[in-house]
């Protein structure tokens, strides 16, 4: 073989090997490729499932959160519903779920579990009282635009607290700067501040405030070192301490519960307020106040005008007070609305119950003469007997036309309502007016049945009491007499204005005190060396709005005070017609339906 085809048949060899080796690399390189991209297809793939997961947990979540919001907004209704005490069928029928962006509620209800239940309440700042509870169950469902769908059941109950198993209660500030000894037994509220100075009072139960308490008067500064408080133990034991010496919530719960087993709670205790049953923005004093037809739902369940089965309704345009019999005249004038098939007095049978007069006495703290509107209501149950087309469980007095009427004396008509002959009780009454109430003599003293005294301002007048002893404004009042009344009290107080380290507060000024709680219940007598017992309940709801004369035009001296909160409160079977409540809804569970 020659050389050249040698080496021919050597490169065409090698040619052989490389295209060998260049096939093989080839090959490699294809199935590293193809493995790669079947590499990124799956994770694309994952990717990709990972992302439908994601977002179907993500719109999954979202449809729960709406359920859950749909239930949060029915209970919102419910505790609006719950103002009035009371949650009706209607009530429930009438929730709607909310308007959601991007979601559907496509089922939604509530409904009552079994009836309504006497519970105590076992913790909290409120433990001890007793609620009228409701358990209640709301189901919420939502759907999204995708379909996905889920429901919740929420589980809550509607509480309501009886305002009068409180001793006393104040919507605003509650004063009590007592002189003459003063010992109280019954749970002591205030939804505004407390200010305790006294040297000889007394406290035996709870006082609570989600505001602050003060060791001192609110008109000007006085710290009288006998305010005694009881701990659980009922040992009395004295307050040294208020909100402005332990500003701190720790270091007042420290002491509090050192000193008084922590029966003194404030804001400290996050201790909530306690709203009256009526809608939001609207005054507590609507409760007082005289039928409207505009009145709302919320409004006829909470006002004793509304709740009346005895409503009369006084004109006073042109009543001419120098002609004939006033009595007669107004009992002419007099509308009275009973529900059903209830019937209202005769005319003779009006003037039996009712007796008008003009200008009746001196009212020294008004500073003016009243005209006085007297029920006997021991004639009213003479009446009524036990004659259920007649019996009265709640009597609302009002006056109408009142500028347009004309007075002897000569300053103008002030009507007020007064009731007499009140030893005896027929059946559970509460007596009303959006008017000043006095009380004259034992009342509900022969036998016991749940009472009350609803009014613009309560007087209490003794056994003693003689309009004429009160017509000459020059003498001094007459001695009264030792008195008992049983009965709730719910009425306007007079108000110090401000603090008097508040800045701007003038404090100081004569008729700045508004008389605290000890003057609450007012008197017109010479009450020196008598007892004045009385066992209720007392509950301010506003600023009187009628009487206004303030406290230091005080005509009398005070009596030796025998109070007590009447314990047969405590069984809400025992309260008085009416009582209203405050209102309050707890969530108490919840679950996801599947």
């Amino acid at each position: 073989m020659s050389f050249k085809s040698l080496v021919r048949k050597e490169i065409n060899q090698e040619n052989t090997v490389m295209h060998r080796r260049g096939g093989f690399a080839l090959e490699a390189t294809m199935f590293v490729m193809i493995l790669m991209t079947v590499l990124m297809l799956s994770a694309y793939s994952a990717a990709l499932s990972t992302t439908r997961a994601s977002n179907l947990d993500y719109r999954a979540a979202q449809v729960a959160y709406a359920a859950e919001g749909g239930a949060d907004a029915i209970l919102a209704q419910l505790a609006d519903a719950l103002e009035d005490g009371l949650l009706e069928d209607g009530e429930l029928a009438s929730v709607q779920p909310p308007e959601m962006e991007g979601f559907s509620f496509s089922r939604t209800n509530v409904r009552k579990i079994g009836g309504v239940v006497i519970e105590t309440v076992t913790d909290g700042p409120f433990a001890g009282l007793y609620s009228l509870t409701q358990h209640i169950e709301i189901t919420s469902e939502a759907t999204d635009p995708f379909g996905n769908t889920s429901a919740v059941v929420v589980a809550a109950k509607a509480q309501a607290f009886p305002i009068f198993q409180f001793g006393v209660f104040f919507e605003k500030d509650l004063e009590a700067t007592n002189g003459p000894s003063m010992t109280f037994a019954g749970w002591v509220h205030s939804n505004g501040n407390i200010y305790l100075s006294s040297n000889n009072a007394w406290y035996r139960d709870m006082i609570t405030t989600p505001n602050k308490i003060f060791h001192d008067r609110k008109d000007n500064h006085s710290v009288k070192n006998g305010v005694w408080i009881a701990d659980a133990g009922g040992r009395d034991v004295k307050l040294l301490f208020d909100s402005r010496t332990h500003p701190s919530p720790v270091a007042f719960r420290a002491r509090s519960n050192t000193d008084f087993d922590n029966r003194l709670k404030t804001d400290a205790y996050d201790v909530d307020s306690l709203k009256l049953p009526m809608p939001e923005g609207v005054d507590a004093y609507e409760l007082l106040r005289p039928r409207d037809p505009g009145d709302g739902q919320l409004e006829r369940a909470a006002k004793f005008s509304w709740k009346a089965d005895f409503y009369a309704v006084i004109d006073m345009e042109d009543l001419n007070p120098g002609q004939g019999n006033p009595t007669a005249e107004l009992c002419a004038r007099m509308t009275i609305q009973r529900p059903g098939a209830k019937s209202a007095p005769s005319q003779a049978q009006c003037m039996q119950i009712f007796d008008f007069s003009w200008g009746t006495f001196w009212e020294s703290r008004e500073r003016r003469y009243v005209d006085v509107l007297d029920i006997d209501v021991g004639e009213l149950f003479a009446w009524t007997g036990a004659d259920p087309a007649l019996i009265t469980n709640i009597l609302y007095v009002t006056f109408v036309n009142v500028a347009q009427g004309r007075d002897p004396s000569g300053d103008g008509i002030f009507p007020v309502v007064r009731l007499v002959n009140g030893r005896a009780l027929g059946n559970p009454i509460t007596i009303a007016t959006d008017r000043p109430l006095y009380v004259q003599g034992d009342y509900n003293t022969d036998g016991w049945q749940p009472a009350s005294f609803v009014g613009d301002a309560i007087s209490l007048l003794s056994n003693s009491w003689n309009d004429r002893d009160h017509e000459d404004p020059t003498i001094v009042r007459p001695n009264a007499s030792n008195t008992t009344f049983y009965g709730a009290i719910l009425a306007g107080h007079s108000a110090t204005p401000c603090d008097h380290e508040d800045v701007g507060c003038p404090g100081g000024y004569t008729d700045f005190y508004g008389g605290g709680i000890e003057n609450y219940p007012r008197f017109l007598e010479s009450w020196s060396n008598r007892t004045l017992k009385y066992v209720g309940a007392l509950v301010s709801i506003h600023i009187s709005q009628h009487a206004v004369g303030t406290w230091s035009g005080r005509p009398y001296r005070p009596p030796r005070r025998d109070w007590s909160f009447d314990v047969r409160f405590e069984n809400p079977q025992n309260l008085p017609p009416g009582t209203p409540v405050v209102g309050n809804i707890i969530h108490t569970a919840f679950r996801p339906v599947y």
